[in-house]
């Protein structure tokens, strides 16, 4: 059964190929850098091999005349080889040297085939207001049942400067087809809004080597992002923080070298410039799906979070939805004290009953239902408003700090 799976993946996979140009760019995704104020990742893939992959881009204008002015960078490129049956190309460029607050126009592709011009903005250089949209695990039906909430996502918050994701973007993450489906939903918006993601249980996966299993990550996250490499050595594009308009945000790998990624995070929060800061990771610290509890997450990175007095913590793994009361040492705390907010959320298909085990600590839950949260910080306020797939406000709140 396993061998006629394999020759079914294979002829599909042939017929895919057949009905499209091999040069033509697919899954293009925009990423944002370490610093955002002057540069921009792009990342796409071919089905053939192509001579000199490039990125053209140039200041947005009202009319078509960039396109003659536009600069071009050439690629770097990975052959992969996926599902063991087909041969693909990754292309990647980082653009660097742009101006800040400024809209770009861009393009992917090579002399014989280029992609459409897609915009894109880079952050102000100072603290001006802004809003981005987080999402908890995608990982199931995600063309059948994620695709309308990043619709939805789109029409809420038109304006996201960049869309932050917490892990379990696919189930199986070896498995080419998922990704297929992943970039189905996203489609055009992955052009145009940046994403920051960091890897959860389901970017591991495991392999049998020498009858023993191998907890391995999959090579197939490095080469459709790219990503900030300012984390640990050995977590590159996996554990990295961005510092975006008066926001530190922190994305943390919550499967591997914790102690080090709480190491690396004391030493990062001794001197942040910024107002607020934002924490993701996938394990909640404060499990809320029935029989988990993932001690080890809690361990290792909340007494950070505590000693630096964190605004807010982005989770997902658990499938619920859970935001919790400002925290301190475990404990609920005053708004006016110094403490941290804790949200664990879903966007797919996949549930989980709740646990109450924690339920003291929490102001709002939910189970069965799909979620974006968006999130505005302007000055001294932070705003927080989760909505249901419908465009519904499921829950929200507002965290200030005194002005400078």
């Amino acid at each position: 059964m396993k061998k006629i799976c394999i020759l079914v993946e294979v002829l599909l996979f042939s017929v895919v190929v057949l009905g499209q140009n091999g040069q033509a760019p697919t899954r293009i995704t925009l990423n944002l850098t370490d610093d955002p104020s002057t540069s921009m990742a792009v990342t796409w893939r071919t089905l053939e091999e192509v001579e000199h992959p490039q990125v053209s881009y140039a200041p947005a204008s009202a009319w078509i005349e960039f396109a003659a002015e536009a600069r071009s960078i050439d690629a770097t490129s990975t052959r992969l080889n996926i599902d063991s049956v087909q041969a693909v190309y990754h292309h990647s460029v980082d653009i660097r040297g742009l101006s800040p607050g400024t809209e770009y126009l861009y393009r992917v592709g090579c002399d014989s085939e280029w992609s459409e011009w897609n915009p894109f903005t880079t952050a102000d250089i100072d603290n001006s207001p802004f809003e981005f949209v987080f999402f908890g695990d995608p990982q199931e039906g995600i063309k059948e049942f994620v695709s309308r909430v990043f619709r939805k996502a789109l029409m809420v918050a038109p304006k996201a400067r960049f869309w932050l994701f917490t892990g379990d973007l696919v189930p199986k993450p070896e498995r080419d087809k998922y990704w297929d489906e992943w970039f189905n939903a996203g489609n055009f918006i992955f052009s145009i809004i940046p994403g920051i993601m960091t890897p959860g249980s389901h970017e591991y996966y495991y392999r049998k080597a020498d009858r023993t299993k191998v907890h391995e990550f999959t090579r197939l996250w490095n080469v459709h992002f790219t990503l900030p490499e300012n984390g640990i050595q050995g977590l590159a594009e996996r554990s990295y923080f961005v510092d975006y308009q008066g926001v530190r945000i922190i994305m943390l790998d919550g499967q591997s070298k914790r102690e080090e990624q709480a190491e690396w995070m004391d030493n990062l929060l001794k001197n942040n410039p910024n107002r607020w800061t934002i924490a993701a990771v996938h394990q909640p610290i404060f499990s809320m799906g029935k029989n988990r509890d993932e001690k080890e997450t809690h361990d290792a990175f909340m007494p950070i979070f505590d000693k630096y007095g964190l605004d807010l913590v982005l989770t997902g793994h658990d499938h619920v939805y859970a935001r919790s009361h400002k925290l301190y040492n475990d404990e609920v705390v005053t708004d006016k004290e110094t403490g941290t907010v804790y949200v664990v959320s879903v966007s797919g298909a996949k549930a989980y009953p709740l646990s109450f085990r924690y339920g003291h600590l929490m102001a709002r839950t939910g189970q069965n239902i799909q979620l974006f949260q968006v999130i505005s910080v302007d000055d001294n306020v932070l705003s927080f408003k989760a909505y249901t797939v419908m465009g519904k406000l499921f829950d929200h709140f507002d965290m200030e700090k005194k002005k400078n």
